[in-house]
């Protein structure tokens, strides 16, 4: 109990000095450890998508499935788990990912689980599942970010 009671300590200390460090408002995490994995039927269809590799210019390659080509430049709805890419309570650009990454037993999220977001306003980042709608870009490479892009994006209520 006492070993448990010092890693939780060392875990809050090491988060307060990076909010310290970083200059940002500690968010307020309010995820249930038990959930996850969003299993939005998107990400099948996004799961379709086959990714290469191309060694010569070093980077990844999707083909897009033609269900999903279909749906770009289109509104779309997705659910999943905020992963910020700055250091801030909330940004209007992050990754919205399939697993929750704050789980360090959970499998990673693979290449066709993550969506790069670009929201209308800041989202505030708290660990729960978020929806958002926006249009759909298709990034056939990755040099150009994430294979699946949400522009003016907006949150939604989250449907289960």
């Amino acid at each position: 109990m006492v070993d448990g009671l010092q890693a939780g300590l060392a875990r809050l200390a090491a988060a307060a000095a990076v909010v310290l460090l970083c200059g940002a408002a500690a968010p307020t995490l309010t995820y249930d450890p038990n959930h996850y994995q969003n299993d939005d039927p998107i990400w099948a269809l996004f799961n379709q998508t086959q990714v290469k590799t191309d060694m010569k210019a070093g980077e990844y390659r999707a083909s897009f499935p033609a269900a999903l080509v279909a749906r770009q430049a289109r509104r779309l709805k997705v659910a999943g788990f905020i992963l910020p890419l700055e250091a801030t309570s909330q940004s209007a650009h992050f990754g919205l990912m399939r697993r929750n990454t704050a789980c360090p037993f959970c499998p990673p999220n693979a290449p066709t689980e993550a969506v790069e977001v670009f929201a209308k306003a800041p989202v505030r980042y708290t660990g729960e599942e978020v929806s958002m709608e926006g249009d759909l870009k298709l990034v056939a490479a990755s040099d150009q970010g994430l294979f699946f892009r949400l522009e003016n994006a907006v949150v939604v209520p989250t449907t289960h």
